[in-house]
Order: C-alpha cells, then structure tokens, then sequence
C-alpha cells in the first residue's frame, strides 16, 4: 500500500465494558486509518472461559459487536479497517454474527478475516503412546510445572498470545475486519503498521516501534488522563474522557493524540505513566519482537494534545510466547460488615473470634477476613467513621458454600455481633458464583498452528513462526542505581507524601504486581534514583509486603524507576481474595507514604 500520510490507528476500547459508543465517535471524528480496541484480559478470558462452556456459540465479547452495529456503514464509507481481539475465546463465531450484520446491511463488499491459533487446548491432553508429554512450565519460576499447580484442578482451556503477522497477511489478502482472539495487546497495532509500511519480519526496530505504540494505546482513556496521579491539574478536562491516535512514522517512532473533540488531556507526564505501566522491566517481550526501552524518550511538541515517542530498539523475538491455562477452580462467595464508633479492632476481634466458630466445620480452600479502613477519631459524620470488614470465601464444591455453610452462618450472627452491627444487604454477594484459576506459562511458537481464515476468498492462510529467534532469561534484570547520591546533599527536608512531588503507575500481570515512579525535573530525578532503592520499595509496601521476590530497574530518559514485585496478587485477578486484584492501587498507596522530600523540590507542587 502506498501511504499519502503516516499511519493513523485510533483505539476505541481499553478493557471489556468500555465507553459504549467510543467507537462510532472514533469513525466519526478520528481521521483514522484503522481502529483497533483491546476487549480481552486476564479476567475475561476466564469470563469467557465459563461463558462459553454454557453456550459453545459464545465466547466472544459482545460488546464489541454491539459497537461495531452501531457504526458498521461508516466504517464500510470511509475504508476503515479494524482490527480486534474481541474473538476472545470463539473467534469464528463473532466473525460468523459480523458476517450476518454485513449481509443484513447490505454491505457485501466487506470482508472478514478470522485469526485463529490462539486456542492450544489440546496440548493439555495426554500425549498419544509413543510421544513426548508437553510440560507447561510457569512463566516466571523455572522450577515451577503446571503438575504443581494444584492436583486437584482439572485446566479446561489453554490460550496462547499470538503475534501480528496473521492480521498482516489478512489485511494484506484485502481484508477490512479482521477478528483475533488472543493475541498479544499490541499485535492489532504492530499488525496494521507493518501492512501499512510493508516492513520485513526482522525490521526490529520498527517492529519494536509499533510495539510500543500498541502499548500505550491499548488501554483507551488511560492515555487520555484516566489514572494518571497527575490528574488534579486536569480536573476540567477529565470528563467523558476521550480516546488516543497512534500516529506511527515509517521508522516506527510514533506521536500520541487524540481528536479535537474528545475531551482529556495528553501530555509527556501522563504518557510517560503508561508507558510504565504493566512493564515486566526494561525488555517488553513479544511474538514478534523484543523491544528494548532502556533509552526510551516521550518529547513534548508544539501542539497541544500531541507527544512524540522515540529511542525504542528491537531484538530478536523468544522462540516461546506466554500462555495462560485457566481451570474451574469452584465457587466464591463474600460478605461486607461495616464497623463505625469506638473500639473498632476490638470489635474485628470479637468478629474473627465469631467466624471461626461459625465456619469450623468448613470444608472452604481459601478463606480471607480482612478489615479496609481504620478507627477515625472525632469523625465529622458516620460515614467517615465507618470502616468495612470483608469475608471472602473460597471452595471447590459448590455445596460447601450454600446456605447453610456460608450465608445462613454469617446472617446468624447479626443478633450477637458487635455493637452497631450493619451490614451490606445485597445477600447475593453471598451466594456461590464460579471462579477460574489461571496459571500462566509459555509454549514454543512453532507448535502453535497460526492460521488465516477468509471465506469470502475461500483462502485459509498459514503463518509460519519466526525463523530467527532468540532465548530470553526468565528472570527480567534489576539493579540499584549504578552512582547513588548520599540524599543529605539535597539540603534541608521535611517529611511528607512521595506523591507530593513523584508520579506513580501500577498494575497486573497475572500473579505479579508492577509500580512504575518517576518525578517531572531532571534534578529530582537523582534523589529519586537513590531513594527509592529495592529495600526503601520494600519498607514502604509495609505490612504488604510478604517476602516476594523484587527487581527494579531504572527509565533515566522517563526519569523513571521501576519495580516489578512477584506473586503479589493472591493469585491473580480471576481468583483473589484481595480488593485491588489488578494491583491499580498500589501505586497510589505508595504515594501517600511518608518520607524526606527536599524542600528544594516540594516547594515546586506540581503535582
């Protein structure tokens, strides 16, 4: 294709459940190429895991559909094409309803490209006599196997995160629809600019380029101001926020916009957020490539609402991609008392010492009883003296949570509980749902059977795997900073939030937590460097902090320092017992976390 400007890839979608009409807006006011959105995670791949051993004919998220009805004539209008992971867990099907709403509209020029791969169910079954057994290794512990895992789970779905050279070759054959299930966040993106720009399979560079544009895109209104701890000065614009332009250049630098008519705000602050967040350390890993962040740079630039990205380099792509196993891991139920007034600890005590009793008998696998909020004094309403209890159960049987073993136990106790017991009413919230357990691992990309499906041409397509590969260690590197500076050299301190002059940025992947901090000043950057050290992390995660392993690693043209903690999030968030499962507010508790600013640099408050 020849291009008469630089690519334009706008996202209408940054989770399952986003804005409703963010597409036809995009298709509207955009002046895009192509829309990509990222409908999929680690929680509704287990969604639909269970969604679709209901029904065979989902699995797909229906969102996407119901936007794409909204706006299909138009996309059909103006040559748009879009590409998308909403396949989820049944890619053929969304593809099969687009396919209906095409024929009912009359728009029988569009075609459909389905990609499919992802699904490795099968290497879970037990090998034929004569073969070697498949071991499923975890992601990031090597002496780790899916056997270890839990002997009493049986895994019921397996998907492997795909790379972008299938929706290259679809675009490629003419495809304007091309419907994915689980490939890697960024491959939409990656995927249209190396079909835009015909670049090789081993223009790293570029590849890594487009890679890191997917990256910061994907999740919609995060790169728009949404979770930005900067948000304060923004706060007009931080209504119906709005959704981002990845404008990629030929060499794959990229700038960051968005339409004139969305609100928000991008700047080099709240990009430089996203751009650490969910990073697993300097190397971002890809079926297609690896790219190397150590020297990235976001610059501002004369125009309002526009940033420019540059200094990725690429490498080599692993010879495995991630793989996440999800299993029926049983049922979860919870239950939310509210404790206000005096004595509060002494009521939680009488509370746990009551549970116990009522619950020992139980056949649960996990149980957590954990109070959020503390004893206020002298509150100025009962709201702010009131902190919350939750119980949260787990078990593998269903019957070992119905009534009479959770919920008749726990509404008995309301006539002997503490004083000015209240609870929350919604007593659905104690009946058993299903949950999944998810185990993430890696499988070797040659055994994936990468595949191009377009019926309209009758073509089914094979995508090899890579042909130069390269294995990559499983722990990621971490270091101190290499010249740290004695922090008494930064004159007279007080003690105050690490908010008040650092940004942060956190998240999930999987079972691991990561924590992103940087500072806005080129001066405060080596302060930042020798304060935050892995043992300062550690001590300001508090009672948090459980002995996981930790690696850090350091952004210096971000100003940045990064952490990545293991094995935080109980599990993962289609499984934890914990309230902030995604791991979205350990940043911000880490803010509000007392030490010895520089008055040098709290005296600025620009943040």
């Amino acid at each position: 294709m020849v291009s008469k400007r630089h690519l334009r890839v706008g996202n209408v979608s940054g989770a399952t459940g986003d804005a409703p009409h963010a597409f036809a807006r995009m298709v509207r006011e955009g002046d895009v190429d192509v829309i990509t959105g990222d409908w999929l995670s680690e929680m509704n791949i287990a969604w639909n895991a269970i969604t679709k051993a209901q029904d065979p004919c989902l699995g797909y998220e229906v969102g996407f559909l119901e936007q794409l009805t909204e706006c299909i004539d138009d996309v059909a209008a103006k040559h748009i094409k879009v590409i998308t992971n909403a396949g989820a867990l049944n890619p053929v099907a969304l593809s099969d309803r687009i396919a209906e709403l095409c024929h009912a509209r009359k728009l029988h020029d569009l075609v459909i490209a389905t990609v499919i791969g992802d699904d490795v169910t099968h290497l879970l079954e037990r090998p034929a006599k004569g073969e070697p057994a498949l071991r499923f290794r975890h992601l990031d512990h090597e002496d780790m196997f899916i056997e270890d895992w839990s002997a009493d789970l049986r895994p019921s779905c397996a998907v492997a995160y795909m790379g972008a050279w299938g929706i290259v070759e679809a675009l490629s054959e003419g495809a304007d629809i091309v419907i994915c299930g689980r490939v890697t966040d960024a491959s939409p993106v990656i995927g249209a600019a190396a079909w835009w720009y015909k670049w090789s399979r081993t223009a790293y560079d570029e590849l890594a380029g487009a890679l890191l544009a997917g990256h910061v895109i994907e999740c919609g209104p995060y790169a728009v101001g949404g979770n930005f701890s900067g948000f304060k000065e923004y706060l007009p614009e931080l209504v119906d926020i709005g959704f981002p332009i990845a404008e990629i250049e030929p060499d794959g630098t990229f700038h960051v916009t968005k339409p004139e008519s969305m609100n928000g705000v991008i700047d080099r602050f709240n990009i430089t957020a996203q751009i650490l967040y969910e990073l697993q350390g300097e190397d971002y890993l890809n079926p297609d490539v690896v790219a190397n962040l150590s020297s990235i740079k976001v610059t501002k630039t004369s125009s309002a609402n526009r940033v420019y990205v540059s200094g990725m380099t690429g490498r080599r792509p692993p010879s495995s991609t991630k793989v996440m196993i999800a299993a029926p891991g049983g049922f979860q139920a919870e239950a939310l008392y509210y404790i206000n007034g005096l004595d509060v600890g002494a009521k939680v005590q009488m509370m746990r010492a009551q549970l116990e009793h009522a619950f020992r008998d139980n056949k649960f696998s996990k149980l957590s009883v954990e109070l959020y909020g503390k004893q206020v004094e002298n509150p100025r309403s009962q709201q702010e003296g009131t902190a919350m209890l939750r119980i949260f159960v787990q078990a593998r049987a269903k019957r070992h949570l119905e009534a009479d073993a959770f919920k008749q136990p726990i509404y008995a106790l309301r006539m002997q509980s503490y004083p000015g017991y209240h609870m929350n009413l919604d007593f659905r919230l104690m009946d058993p749902k299903p949950f999944i357990e998810i185990f993430p691992s890696v499988v070797s990309q040659a055994s994936l059977r990468h595949q191009v499906l377009i019926p309209k041409m009758k073509k089914i397509l094979d995508i090899p795997p890579p042909s130069e590969t390269c294995e990559y260690p499983i722990g990621r590197g971490s270091y101190e900073t290499a010249s740290p500076v004695d922090l008494q050299s930064f004159g007279a301190s007080i003690e105050a939030p690490l908010g008040s002059i650092v940004h942060a940025r956190s998240g999930d992947k999987a079972n691991n937590s990561s924590v992103g901090f940087f500072v806005r000043n080129e001066d405060e950057f080596p302060w930042l460097q020798s304060l935050m050290t892995t043992s300062k992390f550690k001590q300001l995660l508090g009672d948090d902090y459980a002995g996981q392993k930790v690696e850090r690693v350091e952004f210096p043209l971000l100003l940045a320092v990064h952490f990545r903690i293991l094995d935080f999030l109980d599990g993962g968030i289609a499984s934890s017992a914990r309230i902030d499962g995604l791991g979205k507010g350990v940043g911000e508790y880490l803010r509000s976390k007392h030490v010895d600013v520089p008055l040098q640099f709290l005296d600025r408050r620009r943040i």
